[in-house]
């Protein structure tokens, strides 16, 4: 399953590099960053199907908080975009 993170633009201090090898250690073996468009959308590949994606999609949106993600960011999933501080 996908996830998208939409954003337009990186918390201060970060560089693109940093927010995806911090987000592949947070999905650790269930998920990784598989792509994406610069500035724009990040994407994450959910490798378990097992797993409920609701909760890829709670660790990843704890970890755009707390990165300090613009709040204009949102993050989808099944075709739902839901933003982070919803």
């Amino acid at each position: 399953m996908d996830l998208y993170i939409h954003y337009k633009e990186l918390p201060q201090g970060k560089e693109l590099a940093d927010v995806i090898g911090e987000l592949n250690e947070v999905l650790d073996e269930h998920g990784a960053v598989c792509g994406g468009i610069a500035g724009s959308r990040i994407d994450l590949d959910l490798e378990d199907e097992r797993i409920n994606p609701k909760y890829a999609q709670i660790a990843v949106k704890n970890y755009l908080q707390r990165a300090g993600f613009p709040k204009e960011t949102a993050i989808e999933i099944g075709g739902m975009e839901i933003g982070i501080y919803e």
